[in-house]
């Protein structure tokens, strides 16, 4: 099969922003991808019936039709299918993802968007790399399926999504038990690991699960054996150094203020978060480097600072006021 980028593609985009149709274009273009541009989902569907694109990259928050319901009435007709539709919207909770997957989506990637893993997914469409849409599973099984082929961001939807749910069970009744927190971390990176023995016979939380009690009931757990930082979106290791733009192409330019202000809000949150955040934002230490700076096991780094994201959250939104005028980049 051609290399797309020794091929230059015929990709339609649907977007009524102007930003983001020269952000794409630009960061396609420079892959050596050709993108045609419309603004509506009638003029969308008006190109398809008159080209053969081999890729629809497609915005859900359009005006009239939005993008899931496109992508239903595009896989209701045989003609299209086989399209890959990648997904593009600035909606990052779980079910919106599972939405997209269950409206007919090959991939999803959400805004702001991140070059290199923009022009991944793109070839991954092209090639037939992406997950293949057949009407068939859950939109679960599809996410999942959409993470096995490579969407390291889908696995993190997982996370979020059943994160909590599972530290409370292994838990119990009673106050959050650390190595809850630490079986829950580890269990997740042994399901990445793993994810692609999923065949769906159960829910991916039940499968997790099982793996967290599993985990739970040693005593004497280990490291895990995967890097967790390929479970993250590799970005927020630069929120404190940068603020993401809509109108920034490759590179995102730092902002010193909101730098200080971050630096401030960090001043509030509590050890030992305080030091685990100190250590991976400011520092720039990997998980790996954090755990043996910490003497804790890798595995349980990646839970940790999901805590301390989120108390840094608390302490951003209640500096005083004219202090907090825009928040750190952080990304559940």
């Amino acid at each position: 099969m051609m290399n797309p980028i020794d091929n230059p593609a015929s990709i339609l985009y649907v977007e009524d922003e102007e930003d983001y149709q020269t952000l794409v274009r630009r960061i396609l273009g420079k892959a050596g991808l050709s993108v045609d541009v419309v603004d509506t989902a009638e003029e969308g569907l008006s190109i398809l019936q008159r080209q053969q694109p081999r890729l629809l990259m497609l915005d859900i928050n359009l005006p009239g039709m939005d993008g899931y319901t496109i992508c239903r009435k595009l896989r209701d007709d045989p003609a299209y299918f086989d399209l890959p539709i990648l997904m593009l919207t600035v909606r990052r909770r779980p079910e919106e993802w599972l939405r997209g997957f269950s409206s007919g989506a090959n991939d999803y990637i959400s805004k702001p968007l991140n070059p290199p893993e923009l022009i991944e997914r793109v070839i991954n469409c092209l090639g037939g790399k992406a997950h293949q849409y057949s009407g068939k599973g859950t939109s679960e099984y599809n996410l999942i399926q959409a993470a096995v082929a490579g969407n390291r961001s889908a696995f993190e939807v997982l996370i979020q999504k059943y994160k909590t749910r599972l530290i409370e069970s292994l838990s119990g009744a009673g106050p959050l038990n650390p190595h809850a927190e630490d079986a829950a971390a580890f269990a997740f990176s042994l399901a990445f690991e793993r994810l692609g023995e999923f065949r769906g016979e159960a829910s991916f939380y039940t499968w997790v699960y099982r793996i967290a009690i599993n985990e739970f009931t040693k005593p004497n757990r280990r490291p895990s054996p995967v890097s967790l930082d390929v479970l993250a979106n590799g970005d927020d290791s630069r929120f404190l150094a940068s603020m993401e733009r809509a109108d920034s192409l490759e590179s995102e330019v730092a902002d010193q203020q909101i730098r200080q202000k971050a630096r401030e809000a960090l001043g509030d949150v509590p050890e030992p978060y305080r030091q685990i955040l100190n250590l991976y934002f400011l520092q720039d230490l990997s998980y790996q480097a954090i755990a043996r700076k910490l003497r804790i096991p890798e595995g349980t780094v990646m839970s940790r600072l999901f805590k301390a994201r989120k108390l840094l959250q608390e302490s951003w939104a209640h500096l005083p006021a004219g202090r907090q005028d825009k928040q750190p980049v952080l990304k559940a």
